[in-house]
């Protein structure tokens, strides 16, 4: 009976314990397993060079107390026979580890424990590293304490295809404890929630493959959240990552550890290793990822080998690479790091000559510190390889490119390859007997690079070889087959960077005003460490909404009340500085708000105490704020005085509130020609005084408002009208924008989110590439064509390839939506392809497309009802703000549409958070506008816009059950409101739209299933 319990929860259940983020800091990337290390030591290398060199976080042996072994002497699996949950081993004392995990978070190097729960120690003779006493054979463990009646009965695994016996009974005779045990679980639960509460981010769990899936979860849900004076967001839960050796032919498979976390995939190394190894080509790495058998990219923990393979136990046998062949082992880690798959593991070593020997210690034992060289190497028995600059800087490399995916693939058919990460980076292998001499894509900038493998950057020169890249982003690569490395590895932060005096940019001559648009040129091609990506949204959260001309204490409600509940993750509002009052014939108009008169925090929405309320009250329920920032210019139109209460004069460019005045202004001029990127940039928008953030004084300004804003908790900016400012003028003003404030629950040294308003469709001189370096970018490509698609001007099939295939940024660079506040009203681009609430229908069926599609950071527009676009929003006679009013289906009224309390939009939030890290698979369409695909193995989406019904039998990917459609309704008490699916158990379900359907979308989830 228990079998078949334990097999529905694993096949049925998505347990809420389940644990799938890191909690990385944003720029970092890659664990690494520092072996047998001592905590003091970990701590230091946390300090002086994993930090420095950008890894994410640290895997340790366990901590736990174990047994004392000498024959053989002390070997290195003794730390796998736990004597006691006492924390104190040969790595150090409970306040060593205590001590070492809080040094390792203060510089952002996550800890994750190896943790040892399915056994006890099989030998006791020598007692424990921490003094206590056991009888193995008698199944005594005092210091924990733990009897006979916490193991499970004697017997030895004989046949790997009894899943019984697999968990039942011992690994090769450690007494097996029984999980089902309450006392068991309680004494589990204790030990890891007391590592939670020291710090740790998660665990690597031990033997997971010999315990039930249903004690594990059960385990897992009592953890403890981990705790945010370590940097950790509220609520946030303990990475899982689970040890499940299973290269197929077992009974007990991986994918029933899943819903519980990730798991450590072992068929990675074993295939990394044959091709690394020349025993499989390279090219056939094309598809490297769950074409292989791998699990999907978030659920799997991948590494190059671990400290059982790489001594011939586990799995892989003599195709696992260790540091003993270091060149095709070098190679194989860069893949790993330079390829987007996976939750990558770097292995760090001591060297060994069997199977059994214990890492370096004295003549009592003592482990022995390594020794580190002058080149960054260890010494003293420690093989340290994640300090081989190889492997080093491929950490630089991979968080260089993080969010963009693999594109340019190229190969000899053979052992030569190469490809790109986006427009970031360029990596090239050959294992060949003969050299690679080939002209590639690069997909980079015009420049000189340093190859991170054979060297480094050093200042503006290269330690090793450098790489000459033309303007047509293609480079001679060259790697000679008797080259020490079979790699060359080159990216976006190894271009030596040219020092350009800033003050250039406020001198006025012709001659620099052209050197400035070269300065923008060289600010393209270098990405700098101002740039802000990272949303800092909650893990399991997605979507921005825009809640376009709120009131501040009405979105502090909706944080509390709707967003956070709907598992929304952010919000933009609208500019909270002080606008000019513009009444008469124009009657309050929108955009009013676009027409700054100080830098006060005193507009219609609110006051400056009750913005600073509702950031404070939408951070401590998880919903992020992102302030819209008009810094381009003042108002024009400033004769009935501010929402402060300020004066202006516009002819004299007087604004006293800041203050600004003329000398703080561009040259009044018009923009008459946009393919003048000099005009564009130093001439008026719609007559709006021009400020030049070339003037100390007003970068001063811009500057204190921002920190104003980031102190009072703010998580980043939409920038407006950012193609009419200088990149190198933003640069200078974003570099001094201050940390996150940890106090709203930010982790230290986080860097506030950017989004930069550029407009461009083509054809215009000023484009949104040269402002990627600085942060994301407002696709309004991205708009105008999923308005087309959905108003039936281009067939479905075609968006097989949605992204980067369709003109648009990469995917983590692309802020994207249907619609915003712009060009729903014929503002901005896209024109009459847009899609707004005006056309409901088309306009959900857009909206669900682009919350089920992974491409982008997401956006929803949330409108009030207007007849022209000039029209404000909801007001009273005096000009005040109204609030929305609810109504008992979540919509609103009183002129507010609130598109984001749509059913058919906020279940798609729901959808995105249930997908998350998954990709589209099992595509299907009719050739025109009928279309669904799945995302991983954990939703299913289709559409219909044709004129006649769509009546298929799919595979939707999802276990067998019956699931509600989250767009005709909720799953509400176990029972659908709206329509239903039946799943069988090959996947398969018989879904139909009719072409009369109210909604021309269906949606089933892993969450929605009854």
């Amino acid at each position: 009976m228990r079998a078949f319990v334990c097999m529905l929860l694993t096949v049925l259940a998505v347990a809420v314990s389940g644990q799938f983020d890191t909690h990385q800091w944003g720029d970092r990337s890659g664990i690494v397993h520092l072996f047998e290390w001592k905590w003091n030591d970990i701590a230091r290398e946390c300090e002086t060079f994993l930090a420095p060199k950008g890894y994410a976080g640290v895997q340790v042996s366990p901590p736990t107390e174990n047994a004392v072994v000498w024959s053989p002497r002390r070997p290195w699996w003794e730390r796998y026979q736990p004597f006691s949950y006492n924390l104190n081993t040969r790595s150090g004392s409970e306040a060593e580890f205590s001590s070492m995990v809080r040094r390792c978070n203060a510089v952002g190097v996550r800890i994750y424990v190896d943790l040892v729960i399915n056994h006890m120690a099989a030998i006791s003779t020598n007692g424990g590293t921490g003094g206590s006493t056991a009888n193995a054979g008698a199944m005594q463990f005092p210091a924990v304490p733990y009897g006979p009646n916490d193991f499970n009965p004697v017997c030895s695994i004989t046949n790997y295809n009894d899943p019984i016996m697999v968990r039942n009974c011992q690994l090769v005779g450690l007494p097996d404890l029984n999980q089902g045990n309450s006392w068991v679980r309680d004494k589990i639960v204790e030990l890891m929630n007391k590592m939670v509460n020291y710090g740790v981010a998660g665990f690597r769990v031990d033997a997971v493959k010999h315990m039930w899936p249903g004690d594990l979860q059960a385990i897992f849900s009592r953890m403890n959240n981990l705790p945010t004076d370590q940097g950790f967001p509220p609520n946030a839960r303990p990475f899982i990552t689970q040890e499940v050796i299973d290269l197929g032919g077992e009974a007990i498979g991986k994918n029933e550890y899943t819903h519980l976390g990730t798991v450590t995939e072992f068929r990675f190394s074993a295939e990394i290793g044959r091709a690394f190894r020349g025993n499989n080509q390279l090219r056939w790495l094309a598809n490297w990822g769950p074409e292989w058998g791998f699990l999907p990219s978030h659920l799997a923990l991948v590494f190059v080998d671990n400290h059982d393979n790489q001594r011939g136990h586990g799995a892989g046998g003599a195709e696992v690479l260790t540091h003993k062949v270091p060149k095709n082992y070098k190679m194989a880690n860069a893949f790993m790091l330079a390829h987007p798959f996976g939750i990558p593991r770097v292995m760090s070593s001591f060297f060994f000559d069997d199977g059994d020997q214990g890492p370096p210690s004295d003549g009592d034992g003592n482990l022995s510190s390594p020794i580190i060289n002058a080149d960054d190497s260890c010494g003293g028995g420690w093989a340290c390889e994640h300090r081989w600059r190889q492997i080093y800087n491929m950490i630089g490399f991979r968080n260089t490119v993080a969010g963009t995916s693999l594109n340019d693939w190229w190969d000899n058919a053979g052992n030569q390859i190469a490809f790109c990460r986006g427009g970031r980076g360029f990596v090239a292998f050959n294992l060949e007997g003969y050299d690679l001499n080939q002209n590639l894509q690069t997909c980079l900038p015009a420049g000189t690079y340093c190859d991170v493998i054979s060297g480094s950057k050093s200042g503006s020169s290269c330690t090793g070889a450098s790489v000459t890249v033309g303007g047509d982003g293609r480079a001679n690569i060259f790697i000679a087959a008797n080259a020490d490395d079979g790699v060359l590895a080159i990216h976006a932060n190894v271009i030596p960077l040219v020092n350009i005096d800033r003050n250039l940019s406020v001198m006025r001559s012709k001659e620099v005003v052209a050197m400035r648009a070269a300065v923008v040129l060289l600010a393209a091609c270098a990405t700098l460490a101002t740039a802000q990506f990272n949303t800092h949204q909650w893990a399991d959260r997605s979507g921005i909404v825009h809640l376009f001309e709120w009131k501040w204490d009405d979105i502090a409600a909706e944080c509390e009340n709707f967003l956070a509940p709907r598992g929304y993750a952010g919000v933009q509002v609208s500019p909270p500085n002080e606008n000019a009052v513009i009444g008469g014939s124009f009657q309050r108009p929108w955009w009013e708000r676009y027409q700054p008169m100080s830098y006060r925090l005193e507009t219609r929405s609110g006051s400056e105490a009750q913005f600073a309320s509702m950031v404070r009250r939408c951070n401590d329920v998880g919903v992020r704020i992102y302030v819209d920032l008009v810094i381009n210019h003042m108002a024009d139109l400033v004769g009935g005085g501010g929402t402060a209460g300020s004066t202006a004069d516009r002819q004299s460019f007087s604004f006293p509130g800041v203050p600004f005045s003329a000398t703080d202004f561009n040259p009044p001029c018009l923009i008459t020609n946009y393919n003048d990127p000099i005009m564009v940039r130093n001439c008026q928008l719609v007559s709006l005084p021009d400020l030049n953030q070339g003037v100390p004084w007003v970068r001063d300004k811009i500057v204190e408002l921002m920190n104003h804003l980031i102190g009072l908790g703010v998580a980043g900016f939409r920038v407006d009208a950012v193609k009419h400012m200088w990149p190198g003028d933003l640069q200078v003003i974003y570099g001094r924008m201050n940390n996150l404030p940890t106090s709203h629950g930010f982790p230290p040294n986080a860097r506030p989110f950017l989004t930069q308003e550029v407009i461009d469709l083509g054809g215009e001189a000023v484009t949104r590439d040269e402002y990627t370096h600085l942060g994301t970018i407002t696709e309004f490509r991205h708009s105008a064509e999923i308005g087309r698609v959905f108003r039936g001007r281009n067939p479905f099939r075609h968006l097989t390839n949605w992204g980067t295939g369709w003109g648009f940024l990469p995917s983590h660079l692309a802020l994207v939506f249907v619609d915003n506040h712009d060009n729903q009203r014929g503002h901005g681009g896209g024109g009459s392809d847009v899609l707004t609430y005006k056309v409901p229908r088309n306009y959900k069926m857009a909206t669900a497309f682009m919350l089920a599609h992974p491409f982008g950071i997401v956006r929803v527009m949330s409108s009030f009802s207007f007849s022209d676009s000039e029209q404000g929003p909801p007001q009273d006679a005096n000009g005040n703000l109204l609030s929305p009013t609810f109504n008992p289906d979540n919509s609103c009224g009183t002129g507010w549409v609130c598109e984001h309390r749509w059913r058919q939009i906020y279940n798609m939030i729901g959808f995105r958070n249930a997908v998350a890290g998954t990709q589209i698979n099992d595509w299907w369409d009719n050739g025109n506008y009928q279309m669904a695909f799945c995302r991983g193995s954990r939703g299913f989406i289709a559409f219909n816009l044709e004129s006649f019904d769509l009546n298929q039998n799919l595979q939707t990917c999802l276990p067998a059950g019956t699931y509600c459609d989250v767009i005709s309704g909720d799953l509400v008490n176990g029972a659908c409101t709206g329509n239903s699916i039946t799943v069988g158990g090959d996947g398969r379900a018989q879904i139909v739209l009719p072409a009369n359907a109210y909604d021309g979308v269906l949606a089933i989830h892993i969450n929605s299933r009854t």
